[in-house]
């Protein structure tokens, strides 16, 4: 059966004129040509959304990976501020570039800063928390500050380099933290 095609086909193309052989081999030229390009554009279109799904899904886990990292205090001074807090006992947050500045050196001269930060807010504090803070921090007027913060810790102490988180008031492991 196939012979009997392959026999037929030969016999309408040597019916045909010459021009039209070309014309017909040009059509199926150009019908070869068109499958390439829908072929290469389909490549194409697989290879923009593999990249399009390794960018997003790169954009995805840092934006889950920044998420799920800690909110806490800085513990170095780059991009301070050369600004001071106008006490050693805040009542509010002090900003992230006066901290950095207060771990270079407190008060703008003095030695490096200690700042001991607290956060009644997201968690549950004794009735005398900031008291007690308030009563060790004043023990240590020069270098020691204390205010409240909205970071994901309870009691966070912080110094050039380092950085100590408290589930409560410990004041041994507080005043190990100020003079080491």
């Amino acid at each position: 059966m196939e012979e009997v095609e392959k026999n037929s086909q030969q016999a309408e193309q040597q019916q045909l004129t010459k021009q039209e052989r070309r014309q017909l081999k040009r059509q199926h030229k150009q019908e070869e040509w068109q499958k390439e390009q829908g072929k290469e554009r389909i490549k194409k279109i697989i290879m923009i959304a593999g990249i399009v799904l390794v960018v997003g899904g790169g954009i995805f886990a840092l934006s889950l990976f920044a998420s799920r990292a800690p909110n806490v205090p800085p513990t170095s001074q780059v991009n301070h501020s050369e600004n001071s807090p106008p006490t050693h006992i805040m009542s509010n947050p002090i900003p992230e570039g006066i901290q950095k500045h207060m771990l270079e050196h407190a008060d703008g001269v003095g030695p490096p800063g200690i700042i001991i930060q607290y956060n009644c807010d997201d968690f549950e504090c004794e009735f005398d928390l900031v008291e007690r803070l308030t009563q060790l921090v004043q023990e240590y007027p020069e270098n020691v500050y204390l205010a409240p913060n909205m970071y994901d810790g309870k009691i966070i102490l912080t110094k050039e380099g380092r950085r100590e988180i408290l589930d409560s008031f410990d004041e041994q492991t507080i005043r190990s933290f100020i003079e080491r």
